[in-house]
């Protein structure tokens, strides 16, 4: 293998930026390993790997990991009210409250506050809803799997990553454009689509301003790509970066406090900080790629990386007498059956429209019903290279279950205790498994104090804090 492709395969690339892709994704990879190496005691603990940098003794064996498309994390906290669950699950949020800052538009040295606004769709599946602006009625719910990365490399190319160290590549404005007139509508102008002043933000009221984009930078939650129309996902954890960095960090074993392995998605999420208990994808994810890697088996993400829609449940949705509305459901973007984007709209000769659609015996009323019987997906790979499996290591968190809804979870460091309103659960997260993260770290040739090793994977876990702004 010399080259990563698009995700999809899509074919919007020419060769010189198609290997501007591929360097971003692999160095992704190769950072992941590191940082994962760095928090875990040395890289012989790590089982993901660059399938550019390493090539397996043999084929790769494939392995489909799926999950539910609604947003768990907003279900849980509705129990009982699928209703008001899809409801919230269609309300924007802010994304400086998720960071912990104020955004500002900064004009002639004048700082204006800003709201960026993102879906709280959060599986990797996020959906609009296109309206007739006379009647109101739906047209057409549209759906994408897309992360925001490579709309931000069309945009800007490997400057859009300067962390990421790669040659330059240029992005492509022009096709950046068609694309959105193409998949949202013809109404779209290239202005909508970039920031006219700097973004700066603020994580306190009397804190510095802070660059966070320039002006011209492309916009990822321009009207086109929220309010107005879906052209990629939006939510912070929706990203592909994420996926490579849950992967890379879920090849490492872990053990229970009594040395016994940590195999129960919940509570190795929990053990490790692996991404979000509360999702559906993450644990899905982790505990997937964590079973290979007991089996002795190196691990890494299937050619093309990215997440896909895989299915939608003909048999959930049907007409209002009955009738069958497969032909309804058309993937729009995306190869080989690797949907990155999808529609369900009736056809020009159909005799009812989506709100007479019926989804599992209810009116189709909102996208949501839509993704709560559709599957999502992503392709991992295996490779026996002879490493055997690692011994596991400790758990260095744990979690906290809400007391008024037990189904609602969040990580804390392995010593912290729960905050006010919330318990502890699941028994990996005890003294003596904190004692045996420490004495392993002592030992360690990349040996650090407990404390640097929590923050590190602080830092590296979207659910365990509210993560810095990506550059």
């Amino acid at each position: 293998m010399s080259t990563l492709d698009t995700p999809g395969g899509v074919r919007d690339l020419d060769p010189q930026r198609l290997a501007g892709w591929s360097a971003l994704v692999s160095a992704w990879m190769d950072q992941m390993v590191e940082r994962t190496a760095g928090q875990v005691g040395g890289p012989e603990q790590v089982r993901f790997f660059n399938p550019l940098r390493t090539a397996p003794p043999g084929p790769l064996a494939e392995r489909r990991i799926s999950w539910d498309a609604f947003p768990r994390p907003v279900k849980v906290r509705f129990p009982g009210d699928p209703a008001g669950a899809r409801r919230a699950a269609d309300e924007f949020r802010s994304l400086g409250d998720y960071y912990g800052v104020t955004f500002y538009a900064v004009r002639d040295g004048e700082a204006q506050e800003i709201v960026l606004r993102y879906r709280p769709q959060d599986e990797y599946c996020e959906w609009f809803v296109e309206r007739d602006p006379e009647t109101g009625r739906m047209r057409r719910i549209v759906f994408t799997s897309e992360g925001h990365e490579y709309w931000r490399f069309l945009a800007d190319g490997t400057a859009a990553f300067p962390d990421a160290g790669v040659p330059p590549v240029d992005g492509d404005r022009v096709l950046l454009l068609r694309l959105y007139r193409e998949l949202v509508g013809p109404q779209v102008r290239e202005e909508d689509l970039y920031f006219d002043t700097d973004i700066a933000f603020r994580q306190a009221a009397d804190g510095p301003l802070r660059l966070y984009r320039r002006q011209g930078a492309y916009n990822p939650y321009n009207v086109w790509n929220t309010e107005a129309g879906l052209a990629h996902l939006t939510h912070p954890e929706n990203s592909l970066y994420g996926e490579v960095s849950l992967a890379a960090a879920a090849s490492v074993p872990r053990s229970g406090a009594d040395g016994t392995p940590v195999t129960d998605a919940g509570r190795l999420v929990c053990c490790a900080g692996l991404g979000d208990p509360n999702r559906s994808s993450d644990p899905t994810i982790s505990t997937d790629v964590n079973d290979l890697v007991r089996r002795g088996l190196s691990v890494t993400l299937r050619d093309p990386v990215g997440l896909y829609i895989t299915s939608l449940d003909d048999a959930a949705v049907s007409g209002p007498d009955g009738e069958d509305v497969s032909g309804w459901w058309r993937p729009v973007r995306g190869n080989d059956g690797l949907i990155l984007r999808a529609e369900f709209a009736p056809p020009p000769e159909a005799a009812f429209g989506l709100e007479e659609v019926l989804v599992n015996g209810l009116p189709l009323a909102t996208g949501g019903q839509l993704a709560e019987v559709m599957t999502m997906s992503l392709f991992g790979a295996a490779a026996d290279r002879g490493h055997g499996a690692p011994a596991p290591i400790p758990c260095d968190q744990r979690c906290c279950a809400a007391d008024d809804n037990p189904d609602v979870l969040r990580l804390v460091a392995i010593n912290a205790q729960c905050p006010e309103g919330w318990h502890a659960t699941f028994p990996e997260a005890t003294a003596e498994s904190s004692a045996r993260r420490t004495e392993a770290a002592a030992d360690s040739a990349a040996a650090r104090t407990e404390a640097a090793a929590v923050s590190e994977a602080r830092r590296a876990n979207s659910a365990v804090r509210r993560p810095e702004l990506p550059a």
